[in-house]
């Protein structure tokens, strides 16, 4: 707060004044300037003058602090201590999943901190965001994409709370990405990846325990159900129900995984719309009643995928395996991920059906994402009859002269 001052800004006190009382103590008094903007005495009392003085204070800071006028951070706070008052904000909300917070704590770290964690937040300037920006794209679009969304979060919050007068990433230039086009597997491609995954860690010169089929068994589910990853992890033996034909299976949650902490079954999937009921096709519900008649007695929560020691199959190690299975056979070239197999699923049932089928079967709200990001566009046949149309337009031949 700002003392002595004839002009008193909201917040701030003038000169402390003591004088002693008639019962011997000490009354000490200022003008304060309140929250309406109305200035007004304020006194405390106190056994000496010192102890007077620091009661006032108190009174003052107690006073500022619950009329929200004794914010922690202003234009000198460094970014550091920006993020730090973010975060907790961030952990204390009820409307952002685990997970959700996990990604920002993360890329705050890495990708933001590095940079700006020792600026002023006067020092944050839309120049210099957008010069740091565009150094990230060149590297990396989906880094710097990142890295605009947390500093925004991270400004808006400090608007909020009065530390800054402008957010700088708003006047930034427009990030822009190279747009790729959905690419499906073809079947020649799945049935290589099929043996890849059949034959793997199967020679006689492997050494330690053989696969247990686990990841292979994911493939199949993937491709049948066009589940992402994490919600084909986060299936358990009572989401599949094998009494009707075709086989049903319910996506009702998400394997969340987040550093330092067990992975767990989120109960819900990444949105609304994601939660749904398919029904699979013969080769994958072949897959799902092997293994769970392969599973030991239990309740019906068991995961269809897990390990050797009964704990959920991390994403991580499912991706790490399918990488490891690609490179043995020498098809890293065909640069697959989980993903592939949730567009391939869509593919195929966009080209029999259409695009709002293979929405319902991703679990979209909108037919357009499906289209945009997972439906490959099918080959065009050529219609030989338009040349012929054309040859209408053909130009004029001159008779040569009779003689």
């Amino acid at each position: 707060m700002n003392r002595g001052r004839s002009r008193l800004e909201i917040g701030d006190y003038g000169d402390i004044h003591v004088q002693t009382t008639a019962s011997g103590s000490y009354r000490a008094e200022a003008r304060y300037r309140d929250w309406d903007g109305v200035v007004r005495k304020v006194a405390a009392t106190g056994a000496s003058r010192a102890a007077a003085k620091a009661s006032l204070r108190r009174k003052l800071n107690d006073r500022a602090e619950n009329a929200g006028l004794g914010a922690s951070l202003n234009q000198e706070s460094s970014l550091r201590d920006l993020a730090d008052e973010w975060l907790a904000d961030v952990q204390a909300r009820d409307d952002l999943a685990e997970s959700t917070k996990d990604l920002y704590r993360r890329e705050l770290g890495s990708l933001v901190l590095p940079t700006f964690g020792d600026f002023r937040l006067r020092e944050v300037t839309t120049g210099r965001v957008d010069h740091f920006l565009r150094r990230q794209a060149a590297v990396s679009s989906a880094h710097a994409r990142h890295s605009r969304v947390v500093l925004n979060l991270m400004f808006n919050f400090a608007l909020r709370r009065d530390a800054v007068t402008r957010n700088p990433v708003a006047g930034t230039a427009r990030l822009t990405r190279e747009k790729k086009l959905p690419k499906a597997l073809t079947p020649e491609e799945i049935s290589l990846i099929r043996a890849a995954a059949r034959t793997w860690r199967t020679g006689t010169s492997v050494h330690g325990p053989r696969p247990d089929n686990r990841v292979p068994d994911l493939i199949e589910v993937m491709l049948g159900t066009g589940q992402r990853i994490g919600e084909a992890l986060a299936l358990r033996r009572c989401d599949v129900d094998l009494t009707i034909d075709p086989v049903q299976v319910t996506v009702s949650g998400t394997l969340i995984v987040i550093k330092g902490k067990p992975a767990y079954r989120q109960s819900h999937p990444k949105s609304a719309a994601s939660q749904r009921t398919i029904a699979v096709p013969g080769w994958t519900a072949e897959v799902l009643r092997r293994r769970i008649a392969q599973m030991a007695d239990g309740p019906g929560e068991q995961f269809i995928f897990q390990t050797r020691n009964g704990t959920p199959l991390t994403p991580y190690n499912a991706r790490r395996t399918l990488r490891n299975i690609l490179a043995s056979a020498g098809l890293t070239d065909l640069h697959i991920t989980p993903h592939s197999f949730r567009r391939t699923g869509a593919t195929a049932i966009a080209w029999a059906s259409d695009a709002e089928s293979a929405a319902g079967f991703l679990g979209h709200t909108s037919a357009d994402i499906t289209r945009a990001h997972y439906i490959q566009a099918p080959v065009e046949s050529v219609n030989v009859a338009l040349a012929g149309y054309l040859e209408t337009l053909a130009p004029q031949r001159t008779e040569p002269a009779a003689r």
